[in-house]
């Protein structure tokens, strides 16, 4: 089970950055649709109190989690429906305070460098790349990365059914540095859409054009690198690096304000939270908690 729990945080770790904001509620692709130039987004939730332990079933005390996410990017046309997007992402978890030795923040700011295929608003295939730093304070040499990922949609069913395939690279990523990406999309009618892939798989109901109803699962978190401290015991968590990851079953809804702004509010439990310092062979879980989450999609 921990080897599942794992496999998991590695992906929370790649994919809720490489996806961040993507998930397709209208995934059927539209290819007179106009292809949106300006994309941006933004997220934030809240974990509850929770208890926090280590692998020892030591007690650290409650602890809860505040995460931010901004991000915006722009698409300029190559040629055909390949479009050059480039950008800035800054995302960032906020922890309350323990007796372990965890960080009390994370935050990483990064560039966002993508060649998109575009059918009408949807991505069709990617090749991104985030370099940035990723880290517990302050941003140096130790915390860089440059993420990449590499995907593509493949339709096994026109307007029904799609095949999303791909493969993610982190360096900083404490285990699983290479993992493929794989999901499925299914639109059997109007109303349901079944969007399987990680970060935020769904099974949405849409009522109307303006109201999507949907339950489902999210992982969030990140790799980074800590401070180097003299004072963190144990010691070889000093200038560490730590996959954060949340593992979430939630509630929702997306409100299409206007063809271009999407208000997503979701609610739920986070049955776990964790900190895997992977490299130094140390692993800290907090308790399951409610969450609550808000989200902010334009694309114009």
């Amino acid at each position: 089970m921990k080897k599942i729990f794992v496999l998991l945080a590695a992906f929370a770790a790649c994919l809720s950055s490489a996806f961040a904001g993507s998930v397709e509620t209208r995934f059927v692709a539209d290819e007179t649709e106009k292809t949106p130039l300006n994309v941006f987004d933004l997220e934030s939730s809240y974990v509850f109190d929770s208890d926090l332990s280590g692998d020892n079933d030591d007690d650290f005390g409650d602890q809860d989690a505040f995460s931010f996410r901004a991000e915006y990017s722009r698409r300029f046309r190559l040629t055909g429906r390949w479009y050059l997007r480039a950008g800035v992402s800054y995302d960032r978890f906020d922890f309350g305070e323990t007796s372990g030795p965890v960080p009390e923040q994370l935050h990483s700011l990064a560039a966002v460098i993508s060649i998109d295929y575009m059918v009408g608003a949807d991505r069709g295939a990617f090749l991104e790349f985030r370099p940035g730093f990723y880290a517990e304070d302050d941003f140096h040499g130790d915390s860089f990365d440059v993420p990449m990922t590499l995907a593509r949609a493949w339709v096994l069913q026109r307007d029904k059914l799609f095949l999303i395939t791909g493969v993610n690279v982190a360096f900083l990523r404490g285990q699983f540095p290479v993992l493929p990406i794989i999901g499925v999309v299914w639109h059997p009618c109007e109303q349901w859409l079944l969007y399987g892939v990680l970060p935020d798989p769904r099974l949405v109901y849409m009522p109307n054009k303006k109201l999507n109803l949907w339950i489902g699962g999210e992982l969030s978190g990140g790799s980074f690198r800590t401070n180097r401290s003299d004072t963190i015991f144990p010691q070889k968590l000093s200038n560490a690096v730590v996959d954060y990851s949340e593992y979430r079953a939630g509630l929702g809804l997306v409100w299409h304000a206007t063809d271009s702004i999407d208000l997503d509010l979701a609610g739920g439990y986070a049955f776990l939270r964790r900190f895997n310092f992977e490299r130094a062979d140390e692993d800290f879980s907090a308790d399951p908690a409610p969450y609550v989450r808000v989200a902010l999609k334009a694309e114009f």
